[in-house]
């Protein structure tokens, strides 16, 4: 968890222009989407504000696979 912190930030995506279709379609309507970016490795994280802290997080699905694009393969058995 700690590690979230260390993200690169080469990108914010803020819009739904600025994310491709299929991403939106993966995120989870629960998801804060105000603060969002993807990291250099493709995979989205969002900022969350927790009461002791704010990190970063990976954005996943609703299988809690991380939403990425371009998309990464799935897991054996998922």
């Amino acid at each position: 968890m700690s590690l979230g912190g260390c993200v690169g930030t080469s990108t914010t995506p803020t819009s739904r222009d600025q994310v491709p279709a299929l991403v939106w379609a993966r995120v989870p309507g629960s998801t804060p989407l105000n603060e969002l970016l993807q990291g250099p490795d493709g995979c989205f994280w969002y900022l969350r504000h927790g009461p002791l802290e704010t990190v970063w997080v990976p954005v996943r699905d609703s299988e809690s696979i991380p939403v990425c694009d371009p998309p990464r393969p799935r897991p054996e058995g998922v």
